[in-house]
């Protein structure tokens, strides 16, 4: 079928491949979506445990999860999260057999890559976030002790992990976003690169870009006047102070413009050549 896009038929496609991937991977995403209710459930349970014994041995206990310690759960499961998940939903591709009846359903191949791209950018992360962070408040709602929720977090303005002032933009929700979009995007190509060990050839890969951009780094700076170079960031950082969140969010976007579209490329071209 040739490139071409039809709303209707991308409609019915765009259906069939949520159904499909619901079946596939509901299990998996309800198990990380679920962490908080898990992480609460877990610890009270040792709580209650210490509890009995430091009524009798000592005056240790454990408490309840505080935000602190939900927040860097909830970061950990959301890398994770968006790790593991595109090469679970469309890893196939690669394979001969699952491939070769992916080239065969009936729509156009730019379809076929807006509803996975859709689906892997914005859907199942969407899908993710909404559930765990509405656990995270339901847990937060039934016991207070263990302070505010994550949300409520992010829109007070206020971090309780790491302890800076620069305001990001949306309190913290655009960062995440950001975050999630690079992630899903690196690991989506990787999936569609690569035929096996797709996630460990990714980060194998992503590890040797560092260390040759490191290199390449080190090179620069060891023939740069550091002094020079050190003033002039101050000066700058002196004459932006007032809109430095500004530029810091400005760069960020930047960024994620080039990550994002690079990879939507890559794996648009990916996807239009693939052959079994």
């Amino acid at each position: 079928m040739t490139n071409t896009f039809n709303i209707i038929r991308f409609g019915k496609y765009l259906g069939y491949d949520l159904k499909s991937k619901w079946a596939d991977n509901r299990t998996f995403l309800l198990t990380f979506a679920l962490i908080p209710f898990i992480l609460y459930f877990v610890i009270a349970f040792f709580s209650g445990i210490s509890n009995a014994v430091s009524s009798a041995f000592t005056d240790f206990h454990i408490g309840h999860p505080g935000i602190a310690m939900r927040a860097s759960v909830f970061v950990f499961s959301a890398i994770i999260f968006l790790i593991l998940h595109p090469s679970r939903a469309y890893g196939f591709i690669t394979e001969k057999a699952k491939g070769s009846q992916w080239i065969e359903l009936p729509a156009s191949r730019l379809e076929k890559y807006l509803s996975m791209m859709l689906v892997c950018l914005v859907i199942a992360p969407l899908a993710f976030f909404c559930i765990y962070l509405l656990g995270d408040a339901i847990i937060c709602l039934i016991d207070k002790q263990c302070g505010i929720s994550i949300v409520a977090g992010w829109f007070s303005g206020k971090s309780e992990i790491i302890n800076v002032d620069s305001k990001i933009a949306g309190h913290g929700v655009w960062f995440v976003v950001s975050g999630a979009l690079q992630i899903s995007s690196v690991f989506l190509l990787g999936a569609l690169i690569f035929k096996k060990s797709k996630v460990t050839k990714t980060i194998l890969t992503l590890f040797i870009i560092s260390l040759v951009f490191s290199i390449l780094t080190t090179i620069v700076m060891a023939n740069t006047n550091l002094d020079a170079f050190g003033d002039r960031i101050r000066e700058w950082i002196l004459n932006h102070a007032e809109n430095i969140d500004f530029w810091f969010n400005f760069w960020n976007n930047v960024w994620l413009a080039i990550v994002v579209i690079g990879c939507g490329i890559w794996s648009w071209f990916r996807i239009k050549n693939v052959q079994h």
